[in-house]
């Protein structure tokens, strides 16, 4: 049975609408008022709230501003009842989250086509939300077991041809074998990294609270050296002649950071610019300072992203163009930094030209 929670300080009114909807196979409850009609949502969580604009004390506006501030109360559908046709009234109730109006003096038709309507329109966006989440899951399930076990796979084939032909191998071939493993380990290594980050912001132990609070004062370029060198290790899919310059103008500014966190961001990103490198050409990573402002900028001359698909570039498990190009990954490296650079108050901008290269540009604020 639909559970409809009544919001309205008339008695009279809100005694016939319970009966009403009673009647018409709802579970209905009434609130005299706001504050208790709260009270009654983080009790009961109805299906739907239908609550009066003006009432003394709490207005409808204020509900609902309220609900949708609250995780656990921020989806539930919300129709306002007004008496007024005040287009600017249904506007900013609009942008606090009221999803439809009901006039006033309302029918028993029009209440129940209302309620019925916009409960039908949130079970199909549940519907598709849950299905995108479904097909995500799929998704993740599918590359995650992908890229843990390639990497695996060959480790176990090297240590499996060691054990067997330990005595008839060549130092060179043994070099071959080790050189194998490494690659496998560091692939694998990198895998679980990105998904404990992952785990990590997802549950908000990294976050800029968390930064804020135990954050350490670091300077800069220290950071962006190291992760230049974590990059080197990330970028398994380097093409020949493929080299990494890094320089700074700034070798004093300090940044608060989680500074594991941090330079894995930046390593992404410079990982990202080695992998999509042309061989024989130049990766770029530059860092300066500017009105409190760190820049750090990172450039390659690789193929660039199409224009239209720069917001599918900072999506999870998002590759551009995975069809086309023999590419590894899971798709995080992006989303990823952006995420950790956030939590660091910093900002991450794309700027792409097709067949001509990229530059990333991380800003993060100078501590001190």
């Amino acid at each position: 049975m639909v559970k409809v929670l009544l919001i309205e300080d008339e008695t009279h009114v809100l005694e016939d609408l319970i009966e009403l909807l009673g009647y018409a196979g709802y579970d209905a409850r009434g609130a005299s008022d706001g504050t208790l009609g709260l009270e009654i949502t983080y009790e009961w969580i109805p299906d739907i709230i239908v609550c009066d604009y003006h009432m003394p004390g709490m207005s409808g506006t204020d509900v609902v501003r309220r609900l949708r501030s609250d995780a656990a109360t921020a989806l539930i559908p919300f129709i306002l009842f007004t008496a007024s046709d005040d287009g600017n009234l249904r506007h900013r109730a609009r942008l606090v989250g009221v999803d439809d109006f009901v006039a006033k003096p309302v029918t028993s038709r029009q209440l129940i086509e209302t309620i019925d309507a916009l409960l039908h329109r949130h079970a199909i966006i549940r519907a598709s939300a849950d299905q995108k989440l479904e097909m995500a899951r799929t998704q993740l399930a599918r590359m995650v077991t992908h890229e843990l076990r390639t990497p695996l796979i060959s480790i176990n084939t090297v240590v499996e041809v060691l054990s067997r032909q330990i005595g008839q191998i060549s130092p060179h071939e043994m070099q071959e074998l080790l050189d194998t493993i490494t690659a496998g380990s560091r692939r694998l290594t990198h895998r679980v990294e990105q998904l404990a980050f992952i785990t990590q912001l997802d549950a908000g132990v990294l976050s800029q609270e968390a930064i804020i609070a135990s954050g350490l004062d670091m300077a800069m370029w220290e950071l962006v050296v190291a992760a230049t060198n974590l990059a080197r290790r990330f970028a398994y899919q380097m093409k020949p002649g493929v080299t990494l310059f890094p320089e700074t103008r700034d070798h004093v500014s300090q940044v608060l950071c989680n500074p594991y966190a941090l330079k894995q961001a930046l390593a992404e990103l410079i990982a990202n610019a080695l992998t999509f490198a042309p061989a024989n050409t130049q990766v770029s990573v530059q860092q300066w300072l500017n009105k409190g402002t760190i820049f750090i900028s990172i450039t390659d001359l690789g193929r660039g992203i199409p224009q239209d698909k720069l917001d599918l570039a900072f999506q999870r498990f998002q590759q551009i163009d995975r069809e086309e190009h023999e590419q590894q990954g899971m798709g995080i490296g992006l989303w990823l930094a952006q995420r950790v650079l956030w939590v660091h108050q910093g900002t991450l901008e794309i700027r792409s030209v097709e067949g001509k290269g990229t530059q990333c540009i991380v800003r993060l604020p100078a501590s001190g």
